[in-house]
């Protein structure tokens, strides 16, 4: 019986470590329709958000999901236009053709700091600039891709998974087409052990149904 009892108590006590320690409406939200048909995971910036640039420049995400979550989970990092005019639409072309390259990592912190910082990307032309300078990506193969029908197709999807997750701020991630979390609410809440807790938040989520 006292065996029995320290099982039981153990089961317990992992469930209030691992389970109950993401609640709604804190860590995350729910949002009240499921999203089908878009990625398992969806971070949500802008070039011109500064807390997106804030965030990037603290935390390497991108690194720590790919590292931590499970290998046949589609993640994606989508650029949106809710800031930034015109060149929101260029900047979200450019973001799908670093990805496309595998170039994200070397690029993005610079055009954060040329639309925030020093203020020299107005353009396309210097957002080539940055693509030559950064990953030795010629205007000629940023030209090829952005005239291509591949290059069409992902923006098209790119737009429709944005319209249908319906989210009004950023930087948000959403998880399996429910689950939302809010950058600015969990680096106040992780602000010790930052990258642990964040992980396991992501962790828990995906595996919640």
């Amino acid at each position: 019986m006292k065996k029995i009892l320290i099982i039981l108590w153990i089961f317990i006590s992992s469930c209030n470590v691992f389970a109950c320690e993401f609640n709604n409406g804190k860590e995350y939200t729910i949002k009240h329709k499921i999203i089908s048909n878009i990625p398992d995971i969806i971070e949500f910036f802008s070039f011109f958000c500064p807390y997106c640039y804030e965030f990037e420049k603290t935390h390497n995400t991108r690194y720590l999901i790919k590292k931590n979550i499970k290998k046949n989970m589609n993640i994606q990092k989508y650029h949106v236009n809710f800031l930034g005019g015109k060149l929101s639409s260029i900047l979200t072309k450019s973001w799908i053709i670093a990805q496309q390259m595998g170039i994200e990592e070397k690029i993005i912190l610079p055009i954060f700091q040329g639309i925030q910082d020093t203020h020299t990307i107005n353009n396309i032309d210097s957002i080539k600039k940055i693509f030559k300078k950064k990953a030795g990506i010629s205007e000629h193969q940023f030209n090829i891709f952005w005239n291509s029908l591949t290059l069409k197709i992902l923006l098209q999807k790119q737009e429709k998974d944005i319209q249908k997750s319906n989210l009004d701020h950023i930087p948000t991630m959403l998880i399996n087409g429910k689950y939302v979390i809010d950058y600015s609410n969990i680096e106040e809440i992780f602000k010790h052990h930052f990258s642990k807790k964040y992980i396991k938040l992501i962790q828990f989520l995906t595996n919640k149904k």
